[in-house]
């Protein structure tokens, strides 16, 4: 039975290679089929609709594609994408026809990924800005774990990930620093949450630097965001929150200042008093002192 599947699935020779699966219902990416054809003259598909994104990457020669009531006359270094539910007709160039990899994929977050790939329905063709090459050594190992394993299918998805990822970072690289920093992929809301988490988890070792780093925005763009959201800089709440760290632990625990300090990010206890004293009118030990007075004075009201 395995065989079978095999040979039903995995098909090779002189100027194809081929690999298919069944496409899964409500997964964010999954491979449907990928390739490697060296196209004979005016070889051709279609009229077709397909269930599923199918993206060619040109190696050599050229060829056709006609979608949307449009002709693209396409060559090597060049992107096509057959989107679902759209009719499509493509062939390979009667003198020079085109080789190409293709890989084709379903998912819940399909076309969000290629529209950050600067590939949509309505723009269905891009160079490829680095190496086509660079697309088909990631093919190849699809194809090289075509047997019916689990570990085979955990592989190859993480590949198509690889190339889609790959993708989007060539898209990224053409657009160039200044271009990308205007259009981030996530919502501000998403960089906000995302940098708080990380702050509190590593409030006592980060710089705001750090913060606008492990998100990958600028720095720039990260004060943008805490002020439009949360009206304080990045720089403001991390000094907050180190300083609500401190009052707790001055509150729930016997630690000393220097080691209360250290814990909360400042190597030296003076300026972590400093700081202390400007957010809450107080020095750490005083604070500390207020803390057992006014406990103490609780307790004797509660003898009464």
């Amino acid at each position: 039975m395995k065989k079978m599947e095999i040979a039903e699935n995995y098909r090779i020779d002189a100027n194809f290679r081929w690999l298919g699966s069944a496409i899964k219902v409500n997964e964010e990416l999954c491979l449907t089929v990928c390739g490697i054809e060296r196209c004979k003259p005016d070889k051709f598909y279609g009229p077709t609709v397909r269930d599923d994104y199918h993206v060619h990457f040109i190696l050599h020669g050229r060829g056709v594609l006609e979608i949307n009531h449009k002709s693209y006359s396409l060559h090597c270094g060049q992107i096509f994408v057959i989107p679902p539910d759209v009719e499509t007709y493509y062939y390979a160039d009667p003198q020079d026809p085109w080789n190409y990899t293709w890989v084709s994929f379903a998912g819940t977050r399909a076309a969000f990924f290629l529209e950050k790939a600067g590939i949509t329905a309505e723009s269905p063709v891009r160079d490829t800005y680095i190496e086509p090459e660079e697309f088909l050594k990631i093919t190849e190992k699809i194809l090289n774990h075509h047997e019916l394993t689990v570990a085979n299918e955990l592989i190859r998805t993480s590949l198509l990930y690889e190339i889609i990822a790959l993708l989007v970072d060539s898209q990224n690289q053409k657009m160039g620093k200044q271009k990308k920093e205007m259009s981030y992929d996530y919502s501000p809301d998403i960089y906000v949450n995302s940098a708080l988490e990380y702050i509190h988890r590593h409030y006592h070792q980060i710089r705001v630097s750090d913060i606008a780093a492990y998100i990958g925005i600028s720095r720039y763009y990260l004060t943008h965001i805490f002020k439009e959201k949360l009206h304080v800089s990045p720089q403001e709440y991390l000094l907050n929150y180190r300083m609500e760290q401190g009052n707790r632990l001055l509150r729930t625990t016997n630690l000393s200042i220097q080691e209360i300090s250290e814990k909360v990010g400042y190597e030296n206890p003076l300026t972590f008093s400093k700081v202390f004293k400007n957010t809450y009118g107080l020095s750490p030990k005083n604070y500390r002192i207020k803390l057992t007075e006014d406990s103490k004075n609780e307790s004797e009201k509660n003898k009464i």
